[in-house]
């Protein structure tokens, strides 16, 4: 038996890699054939909820509700807090800070910031600009002034963009079996129809309102993607303080 030097690896070794620069992002953004068909969609269903498809919001929106008294309050405690930031993004940043610890990586973190920031970045632009009132006033009309605020739904791009990143980063750093994957997908598709039907029940939204959120949150959902695949991987390694600690000694090897 001969006994070796202690093996200490030191620190990763990160090779150089070029960024993207702004106009390669912005074209690579801008050639995606899904977040086109997106952003189209998204145009097509707010020329849609200006006027064309106001006796779908009217007809939804005066529909009986049956069991008022009873089911008003559990419903605004419960179902309607699924899609909200409240939930939503604690059960991101959980995901994240995970998988960031296990993959010694900024990027899942990264990638949760850009996507929920550009999705409410997206969305509040959208608010302000439109100006919609909400579904209990009975007005579905667009530029109705200062703190009108509907469209798009901002808890039905939650559904899909924040519950959506946390499926994409599950898939992305292989954190759980196909069959899991799949059943996520099928949770987040849930989630998204409860808070429509809760939503409008309510009436904190109208049906256009959500369409155009969901619509909105797969649109950033999509970009966050693309930008993944743009960003070279490995850059963060260099970053990430536990790296930065006092390298330990490990036993000798035989």
């Amino acid at each position: 038996m001969v006994r070796t030097a202690p093996y200490a690896p030191g620190r990763p070794v990160v090779r150089a890699v070029r960024w993207p620069s702004v106009s390669e992002i912005a074209w690579g953004i801008a050639s995606d054939r899904l977040a086109i068909m997106l952003a189209v969609a998204l145009i097509v269903m707010t020329m849609l909820a200006a006027g064309p498809l106001h006796p779908v919001d009217n007809f939804l929106n005066e529909l009986p509700r049956p069991y008022w008294d009873v089911l008003r309050d559990p419903m605004i405690l419960w179902p309607d807090t699924v899609a909200s930031r409240a939930v939503a993004l604690p059960v991101l940043g959980a995901t994240a800070l995970q998988l960031a610890y296990w993959h010694r990586s900024w990027r899942p973190i990264v990638l949760g910031a850009v996507g929920v920031v550009g999705m409410m970045s997206l969305v509040a632009v959208m608010k302000l600009a439109i100006s919609r009132g909400h579904a209990k006033d009975f007005d579905p009309d667009f530029f109705m002034g200062p703190g009108n605020v509907a469209f798009p739904s901002g808890h039905g791009a939650n559904a899909i963009l924040i519950y959506g990143l946390v499926l994409f980063l599950i898939i992305r750093f292989a954190a759980a079996r196909p069959h899991v994957i799949r059943r996520l997908g099928y949770c987040i598709v849930g989630i998204a129809l409860l808070q429509s039907c809760v939503s409008i029940y309510l009436h904190f939204h109208w049906f256009t309102d959500l369409v155009a959120g969901m619509v909105a949150g797969g649109f950033a959902l999509r970009v966050t993607i693309r930008l993944d695949r743009m960003i070279p991987s490995g850059r963060t390694k260099e970053w990430w303080p536990w790296y930065g600690a006092k390298d330990r000694e490990l036993p000798a090897r035989d």
